[in-house]
């Protein structure tokens, strides 16, 4: 009966008992008779007071919810605060096979338990709880075929009971991994990527130093490192079209005299030492803008630019002397050896560098002629 169904009633049993009092009144006098109806209904009133059932304090009707256990999602069962189960909801009876069979709540989660990996730490978890009336504990079941179940238990207020929840986070869980897998697959990518462009950069730099030098390879004579006859002539035909002053351009052609006597004399080893000491002798003479080719052999060219015929003989005969006075030492001798130098310009009517080789190189035949080591000019 609701508390609105009490208090009619009430109100009515009232009512009635007091004009029941008011009528036993009717053999007393006027004012008697008022006044004692006045105190009935007073003292019937306070009785009421006190008698009619009054609304909890502690919970108002909003606060009382009527909820099928059958309609929620998790797997819920009650025990007492001894483990004796009281009650559990189908989606636990799906969960826990042959859960009707089950008396106590060790009885109860022995087959969940069973499928746990870690099951003797499951079991003291439900011991610890029996022990101990008032806990709340959480914990998490991970079992052998992937499942992880999240289970609750706390007691009921008011009650002497306990309520247990076990949820199925398999699904959240493997989201949650699933996304550290995958921000550890980014990093790892993005390693991997920074590793690869270490990699292509040192690769880049070493192919580029491999290039550069496969070009110097290709331009330049090992033994000197001066230019080598394919290269210098290249050069030659740029000076030939970059000249300012048609008449500042001269070839030099050198040759050492009698190198196949060093060779048979020293050796040739000592013979590759009178090359090189030779090269370095030419370079020194040299200016920034002129350049020095080997020929093949024993023979070497320049090409003077910015030059006057004054200042090319004057450097063709100082490479002269200064080959005439040095000493060449190698492993097994030290020994001299001179030079034969031609000299001829550049004409600006001419469209190669070709016609001045050939005229040098004339020079140079006359120089050998005349009795060698001396420098001679083409006329």
């Amino acid at each position: 009966m609701t508390l609105n169904a009490q208090k009619t009633l009430f109100a009515i049993a009232i009512s009635t008992l007091i004009l029941v009092v008011i009528q036993s009144f009717g053999s007393l006098p006027e004012p008697t008779r008022a006044t004692l109806a006045i105190i009935t209904v007073m003292l019937i009133l306070v009785i009421a007071y006190y008698l009619i059932p009054k609304p909890s304090k502690e919970t108002s009707p909003a606060d009382v919810w009527s909820i099928d256990a059958n309609a929620l999602a998790d797997a819920i069962f009650v025990t007492d605060m001894n483990g004796h189960v009281m009650g559990m909801n189908q989606q636990f009876r799906a969960l826990v096979p042959r859960a009707e069979d089950a008396k106590d709540v060790v009885a109860l989660l022995k087959p969940l338990h069973a499928l746990a990996l870690q099951q003797s730490q499951a079991d003291d978890v439900v011991s610890a709880v029996k022990s101990s009336p008032d806990i709340k504990f959480t914990d998490r079941l991970k079992l052998s075929d992937g499942r992880e179940i999240e289970r609750t238990t706390r007691p009921i207020e008011g009650t002497g009971d306990r309520i247990w929840i076990l949820s199925d986070v398999t699904q959240a869980v493997t989201a949650g991994n699933d996304s550290a897998m995958h921000q550890t697959m980014i990093e790892e990518d993005a390693a991997r990527t920074a590793e690869l462009a270490e990699q292509l950069y040192h690769a880049k730099s070493e192919l580029e130093q491999k290039q550069t030098e496969l070009t110097r390879l290709a331009n330049t004579d090992p033994m000197t490192g001066l230019f080598n006859r394919r290269r210098f002539l290249s050069l030659a035909e740029e000076a030939i079209q970059n000249t300012e002053d048609k008449n500042s351009l001269w070839v030099i052609m050198f040759d050492i005299d009698h190198f196949k006597r060093v060779n048979d004399t020293f050796g040739h080893a000592a013979g590759d030492v009178a090359i090189r000491d030779f090269a370095n002798l030419i370079s020194d003479a040299m200016g920034k803008r002129d350049f020095i080719g080997r020929m093949g052999g024993e023979e070497f060219a320049a090409i003077l630019t910015e030059c006057s015929a004054d200042q090319a003989y004057r450097i063709a005969e100082l490479i002269r002397r200064n080959t005439a006075s040095n000493k060449t030492i190698s492993d097994s001798a030290e020994f001299r050896f001179t030079t034969s130098v031609g000299v001829a310009p550049w004409l600006p009517t001419e469209l190669s560098i070709e016609p001045a080789l050939d005229r040098a190189d004339k020079a140079l035949y006359n120089a050998k002629i005349y009795g060698r080591n001396r420098v001679v000019g083409y006329e």
